[in-house]
């Protein structure tokens, strides 16, 4: 059942890593090597360059076409889900990593609208996607399959999948995966809203279970 959000989840991973090797050098395993190298040539950042935060979240939406059998939205308020900071960093709208997601056409087959963010300190990162999906796409299936192929592309280069656990965070079942090189993958589903909020983490403060313990529907 891994066949239909493979190709979504490839182009998240290579602009989600992307935007994290944008992190200071005391964290050098976030890097695009997070991916598997199939990946990362599959879309490769613009000019071989990693992506930089583009600015603080707005309330802005901009519609974009792809070349797919749909399009996607670029929607920044779809980040007032996540806390605007994190132990005083703030939480960054990552617009190049948009721009590369909806190069993919299995990106905007599944998903109507998203916002990609960041929040870093010289210890920490967290880095991910908030993304509405499509109506009536949302379901078990889909989240479990979404979960494994991303989980898999995220550790595959960063020790692989170590362990697999759920816990409920703020009231809500959060999923978290850690992979053998210290790296940690968090998603939660937003049923009411179609949304699902997928994030990977590295350093001691654990930004990424802070940001899923507030999610704010």
């Amino acid at each position: 059942m891994r066949g239909p959000v493979v190709g979504l989840l490839t182009s998240l991973l290579v602009v989600t890593a992307a935007c994290g090797a944008t992190a200071p050098t005391p964290i050098p395993a976030v890097t695009r090597s997070t991916v598997p190298a199939s990946a990362a040539t599959t879309a490769p950042s613009p000019s071989g360059s990693v992506a930089s935060p583009s600015g603080p979240a707005s309330g802005s939406a901009s519609a974009s076409a792809s070349s797919g059998s749909g399009s996607a939205v670029r929607d920044d308020s779809l980040l007032s889900i996540l806390l605007p900071e994190v132990e005083d960093a703030p939480v960054t709208v990552e617009g190049a990593s948009f721009d590369e997601a909806v190069r993919d056409p299995a990106f905007t087959e599944h998903v109507a609208k998203a916002a990609f963010a960041v929040v870093t300190t010289p210890t920490d990162l967290a880095s991910g996607v908030v993304a509405q999906l499509r109506p009536r796409l949302l379901d078990d299936t889909f989240l479990a399959d979404w979960r494994e192929t991303y989980n898999e592309g995220a550790c595959a280069q960063a020790g692989g999948v170590a362990t697999n656990a759920e816990t409920t965070l703020g009231g809500r079942t959060v999923y978290i995966t850690t992979c053998g090189g210290g790296l940690t993958v968090y998603h939660a589903a937003i049923p009411e809203r179609d949304v699902v909020v997928s994030l990977f983490s590295i350093g001691e403060g654990r930004f990424g279970e802070q940001l899923m313990r507030d999610l704010r529907p």
